[in-house]
Parts: C-alpha cells; sequence; structure tokens
C-alpha cells in the first residue's frame, strides 16, 4: 500500500495496457473488461490522492518548517521538534538571531527514508537568499544541505535530530560555520 500512495503510475499503466488490449480484441467480454481496468484507473488515482504515506508528511512537515523560519516564528518551529531534543529549538532560535531568509528561499529537494525503528530520515538540499543581520550584513544565496530524523509523536511527525552537511562533499559541518 506504501508503495501505491507514493507512485501509482505503474499500476495505472498496467491497468491502461489490459484495458488496450481487451477493448481492441473485437470480443463483448473485452469491453467489459476495458470499462473495468479503466474504472480501476480511476480507482487507483483517487485512493493515491487520498492516501497520504509517513513519507509524505515528512516531507509536508520540511514544507512548513521553511516556512515558519521565513516567518521567523520561533514558537511554531518549537511546536515542530520533539520534547527530547529541546536544544534543537534553541539552535533554531540562534539561527534566526543570525539571519532572516527570504521568500525566494525554497527546498529543490527531499529524500525521505523510513527506518526499522518507525522514525525517518531525511536528507534535504535547499538554496535562495539569506540576510545577514549583524554587521550590515548583505545577502548572499546560500546552498544548504541537511540530515534531518523525525520521531512520531502523538500522530505527529517531530524533529529530533539535524545535522548540517557541506553541499558540496557531504561531510558534517556546524549549525553556524561559514561554507
Amino acid at each position: 500500500m506504501e508503495y501505491l500512495s507514493n507512485n501509482p503510475w505503474p499500476l495505472m499503466v498496467m491497468f491502461a495496457g489490459i484495458a488496450i488490449v481487451a477493448f481492441l480484441s473485437g470480443v463483448s467480454a473485452g469491453r467489459r473488461i476495458a470499462a473495468v481496468c479503466i474504472a480501476l484507473m480511476v480507482g487507483v488515482y483517487f485512493l493515491e490522492q487520498y492516501l497520504i504515506s509517513p513519507q509524505e508528511m515528512v516531507e509536508s512537515e520540511l514544507h512548513t518548517m521553511l516556512s515558519h523560519f521565513k516567518n521567523r516564528d520561533v514558537p511554531a518551529i518549537s511546536k515542530q521538534i520533539s520534547s527530547q531534543s529541546p536544544d534543537l529549538a534553541t539552535i533554531a532560535e540562534q539561527g534566526l538571531e543570525l539571519v532572516d531568509i527570504s521568500e525566494s528561499f525554497h527546498i529543490n529537494s527531499i529524500h525521505v527514508e523510513m527506518q526499522d525503528d518507525g522514525s525517518a530520515t531525511a536528507t534535504v538540499r535547499a538554496n535562495g537568499d539569506v540576510t545577514l543581520r549583524r554587521n550590515g550584513g548583505g545577502t548572499h544565496a546560500i546552498p544548504n544541505y541537511w540530515k534531518t530524523e523525525w520521531k512520531q509523536e502523538s500522530d505527529q511527525w517531530r524533529l529530533f535530530k539535524v545535522v548540517r552537511l557541506n553541499p558540496v562533499n557531504g561531510t558534517e559541518m556546524g549549525y553556524f560555520s561559514a561554507q
């Protein structure tokens, strides 16, 4: 079911192929089979729209978190952080004291992997303009690469670990270090 909720197209293409072959067979039963396959294609499409996989939930949380960072909404950011990692809220607040994130800042890619213990690991590449708040700092386009770990707590995915990675070679680097 998880595969279906992430990518329904292989199953839909299979039903389309069966429908075409059945319709072209020329027998009346072939037309009924084609109609059933088309109905199944439509059903699969709407089922995929209805189902939300854990990976999609984590992706949604990441987009929401970026929105909170852009809006400088520290309480909302803190609500997305696990109670097991209160230091992450402090780090987020320190980061917002250093920079303003522009509206053009966006997530380029997210790759979410589910772990055996039910947690999720998401690697995130993001890019955009960031304005330094201190010393009259200017605006800089900064590429970002992060490895984040998420746990489900009371039916919501919450961030519990973050590692900043070098966008070129993927090695670990400090949260606030220059690239």
